[in-house]
């Protein structure tokens, strides 16, 4: 399980800046589409993993954290769904970057909670 919290710590540290930078790019891009969509599959298919790791950390043991942290990775991972409700009004590559805006900050509160607790 040791192996397990530590994948997860890293993953959910790097995920702020991984999310970051797809919001950036898809902004810059915004006259090309946004990114491509493979480069911003592989991002959602890291938070996806990290809400596995995280889910099954915290069915075994949820004493350790508080309810909040699960509750705003569930939420980020939602978020990622609003790229596809703004894409007829704001556009794909702008809705795609607010998207990714609004994860990282969930991923950012994310990794407060784990710090904090």
């Amino acid at each position: 399980m040791g192996t397990i919290v530590a994948i997860h710590g890293a993953l959910g540290e790097s995920l702020a800046i991984v999310y970051l930078l797809i919001a950036l790019g898809s902004y810059l891009r915004r006259r090309q589409g946004g990114l491509p969509m493979w480069l911003v599959g592989i991002a959602h298919l890291l938070i996806a993993l990290q809400v596995v790791l995280g889910t099954i950390l915290y069915i075994r043991a949820p004493q350790v954290i508080s309810i909040w942290h699960p509750i705003t990775g569930y939420l980020a991972l939602l978020a990622l769904g609003l790229s596809v409700v703004l894409r007829n009004r704001l556009g794909r590559a702008n809705s795609q970057a607010l998207s990714a805006l609004i994860v990282m900050a969930l991923v950012i509160v994310n990794v407060l909670i784990a710090r904090l607790r």
